[in-house]
């Protein structure tokens, strides 16, 4: 596997333990209370499977998964949240370009287990080879239950990032500010609140978690065109891929853009430029 020179052990050691992890929005939601999906809620996809790590996860990675020490690590991104927080490892399996047809360790929601989180599994195990034989597509096989109701089974994707990819965005729901009380967003001051889903785990190039020069990297577009920077970020230093966008306009948020080189995956991949619509977030109960 290629390495990175001039990348510290005890970066990639702190790093390597983050979870690798349509309809238009319109005024965010009041109530963040999450059950059965409404009427109009998009069927189950798998959105992304990211190649986070190869044969690189350290000795705490056995917190997550027993034996997970120098395995692979690859986040897989529902479009809808998974009920339990510890799937069936065996209800996943990873085809590599070579054809080989693996079955991972462990699978696990963690760290990314909030209410309103929960899209990311993350895989552990024997999951490909970089450069000779990576993973190339990742079927669910057996059964993976969906918050309010439903299963992953029989979802499958060909859209695996390669290893050398940094991470992109996934996904991005607006919420009102009372449907989110945990968020440290400054009150009262926003007005509404993006929650952003990367790839796989994210933290700035240097390390730390993302800060002033990466929200000032961040512009959000807004219904009536104006196109404005957050005027903070939250949901920081838990050690997954969800990040809150703070704003205090009032037209409903319509698009994110993130620009290249803020944010870096656990092997320390820089982003590329990122672009996503926001949505209302479809399993969230009406207020």
């Amino acid at each position: 596997m290629p390495t990175h020179t001039l990348r510290p052990t005890a970066l990639l050691t702190r790093m390597a333990l983050l979870a690798l992890a349509s309809c238009t929005a319109t005024a965010p939601p009041a109530d963040g209370r999450l059950g059965e999906p409404s009427q109009d809620a998009p069927s189950a996809v798998i959105l992304d499977a990211f190649f986070g790590l190869d044969d690189a996860l350290p000795l705490a990675a056995n917190a997550l998964c027993l034996g997970g020490e120098g395995m692979d690590g690859m986040p897989v991104t529902l479009s809808r949240r998974v009920q339990p927080e510890r799937p069936e490892a065996a209800s996943f399996l990873v085809i590599t370009r070579g054809g080989q047809r693996l079955t991972p360790r462990c699978a696990t929601l963690r760290p990314a287990i909030d209410p309103t989180e929960r899209h990311t599994v993350l895989l552990v195990g024997e999951l490909g080879d970089e450069p000779d034989d990576p993973p190339v597509r990742v079927e669910i096989v057996g059964s993976v239950p969906l918050l309010g109701g439903g299963d992953a089974r029989g979802l499958s994707t060909d859209t695996v990032t390669p290893l050398t990819d940094g991470p992109s965005l996934r996904i991005a729901y607006v919420y009102a500010p009372e449907a989110l009380p945990a968020s440290t967003c400054p009150r009262p001051r926003t007005t509404q609140i993006i929650q952003l889903t990367w790839a796989g785990g994210v933290r700035a190039p240097t390390g730390e978690e993302l800060g002033e020069p990466a929200r000032k990297q961040m512009s959000v577009t807004l219904e009536d065109g104006a196109v404005v920077t957050p005027i903070a970020l939250a949901d920081l230093g838990d050690n997954d891929n969800y990040t809150h966008l703070c704003l205090e306009e009032t037209s409903p948020a319509r698009s994110v853009t993130v620009k290249a080189g803020v944010a870096v995956d656990p092997r320390g991949d820089t982003n590329p430029e990122t672009t996503i619509p926001v949505t209302n977030d479809p399993e969230a109960s009406p207020p």
